[in-house]
């Protein structure tokens, strides 16, 4: 009994930290989508592109660090080889987007090189989008792959 009642914490602890993840994710979204957004602001481009790659920074790194590691190890303890192994797969094609995150983020990490780069960052910006967005969808199909019941067990 005091097995299965620390199985379900445990879930339930993955269950948030899944859940914050993915309201950050929400949170990046947003940011993305003021950054370009015309007429008056309450921040400067500067600033509202550096919260942008703050968020992103912590998202990826949450992704990466935190969230996949926790999901696989727990499909691995439950004995979920197939899943784990796609779910490997998986995580190499997220690497393109984490690459181009982590790029984008030298590139406006600062005031100085916002405003140099200022006439790049709406074709810097859809380029991160298209990789954003097919990364949600890996990531939707991760969650999906890992968190289901374990049928292979059965």
């Amino acid at each position: 009994m005091l097995k299965l009642q620390s199985a379900e914490a445990i879930q339930e602890r993955i269950d948030q930290a899944v859940a914050a993840w993915l309201r950050e994710r929400q949170d990046l979204i947003v940011l993305m989508c003021a950054i370009n957004q015309p007429g008056e602001q309450a921040l400067p481009t500067s600033t509202r592109i550096q919260n942008f790659c703050q968020v992103l920074m912590d998202y990826v790194s949450a992704a990466h660090f935190e969230i996949y590691d926790t999901l696989v190890h727990r499909a691995e303890h439950q004995g979920r080889l197939q899943a784990v192994e796609q779910a490997k797969r998986l995580y190499a094609k997220l690497q393109v987007s984490t690459d181009l995150a982590l790029r984008f983020n030298d590139l406006f990490d600062n005031d100085e090189h916002c405003e140099d780069l200022q006439s790049q960052v709406a074709h810097e910006l859809s380029e991160l989008g298209l990789a954003l967005e097919e990364r949600f969808t890996l990531e939707d199909h991760l969650l999906q792959l890992l968190q289901e019941p374990a049928m292979e067990a059965l």
